[in-house]
């Protein structure tokens, strides 16, 4: 196996673990809404995930590890996907709330901030923020130490 299949190999787990989490969000009240699936499709091609991949997903997400990114840039990106998806899931908010905070520490915020994290995350999204300035807001509240 060359280098550039084990980093194709790690990266596309780590694509199937995030799209998994955003999976178990959306579904956090048992089933998926029609913009929850045009939100997952999209996610799907955004991170280069087959429609065979994307099904096996959909049915079982729990199959698919965390894998959280070693680098607190990609934290912060992760975060961002995740709390958009939140928003879409309306229905069971608190809920999908919870999983939220679950999958934030699982991603590597730490627990001493990561409902903080969450919260601002949250009102970022809901509020339409781009990715960038999202980033600079969660960085101000988060004392990180990669």
């Amino acid at each position: 196996m060359t280098i550039l299949n084990i980093f194709l190999n790690k990266n596309q787990r780590a694509n199937r673990g995030h799209f998994a989490n955003i999976v178990k969000i959306a579904k956090v009240d048992g089933k998926l809404t029609r913009r929850e699936i045009v939100l997952l499709k999209k996610i799907k091609r955004d991170l280069g995930i087959s429609d065979i991949i994307f099904r096996s997903i959909v049915r079982h997400p729990e199959r698919y590890p965390i894998n959280p990114p070693t680098n607190y840039e990609d934290r912060i990106t992760r975060l961002h996907t995740l709390a958009k998806m939140l928003i879409v899931e309306k229905e069971s908010y608190e809920l999908s709330l919870k999983l939220l905070e679950k999958l934030a520490v699982g991603i590597g915020f730490p627990l001493r901030t990561h409902k903080e994290v969450v919260k601002l995350a949250v009102k970022l999204v809901m509020s339409h923020t781009d990715v960038s300035t999202f980033a600079a807001e969660i960085k101000k509240i988060n004392i990180h130490k990669d």
